[in-house]
């Protein structure tokens, strides 16, 4: 029998916003996830809104509905990408709409190497938590240098 629930079966997650359609905007420009589906920015506020990436609108991955962000300890949002992608997210850094999770501008200096993995922190305009994971540490540490 094949497992029922797989990281690859994943299908999203649910983040609360304050201002959905700020929010849309922010997905859009900082990790290239857009509304899913024809109208869905017109949805009401108790509907969820589908975010995916525009390479692959079938993968949508977060649902965002309007109401106060969730509170309290380890409550991230982790998206797994290759190494080519975190360096040339990092590229683009300081941003001064992406804010480390630890305070300040995220930066390059910000990346956390776990051995394992490489992870980069950082928070959405409503304090949800999210994370950038690359499991290819080696080309990642070349990329920047370590």
């Amino acid at each position: 029998m094949s497992a029922l629930v797989t990281g690859a079966r994943l299908d999203h997650v649910h983040l609360c916003v304050a201002d959905r359609a700020a929010s849309v905007q922010w997905y859009a420009r900082v990790l290239d996830l857009h509304p899913l589906g024809p109208g869905a920015e017109d949805l009401a506020d108790d509907h969820p809104l589908f975010l995916a990436p525009a390479s692959a609108p079938a993968d949508h991955c977060l649902s965002l509905f309007t109401g106060p962000s969730a509170q309290g300890a380890d409550r991230n949002v982790a998206f797994r990408v290759d190494a080519s992608a975190l360096l040339a997210f990092l590229d683009r850094l300081p941003d001064p709409e992406v804010m480390a999770q630890t305070g300040g501008l995220l930066s390059p200096d910000n990346v956390n190497d776990y051995g394992l993995a490489m992870t980069l922190d950082f928070l959405d305009p409503d304090g949800n938590e999210l994370e950038l994971v690359c499991y290819d540490a080696g080309a990642v540490r070349a990329g920047l240098g370590r």
